[in-house]
């Protein structure tokens, strides 16, 4: 199992107002973004559609 940051879909950690969550691609228009809890590598998914909020 690979870790949350790392792996396929360009993972990255977000910045400023998301700072704190990561992103993943789903596809060209669409990402995973989600929050990490180190502690016991738990992933809350909070939205896996759109690019940030797009409309």
């Amino acid at each position: 199992m690979e870790h949350p940051t790392t792996g396929t879909g360009q993972p990255e950690m977000l910045k400023h107002d998301l700072a704190g969550l990561y992103s993943r691609r789903i596809n060209k228009k669409h990402r995973l973004v989600y929050s990490i809890k180190e502690q016991i590598v738990t992933v809350y998914v909070l939205s896996a559609w759109s690019h940030y909020g797009d409309k």
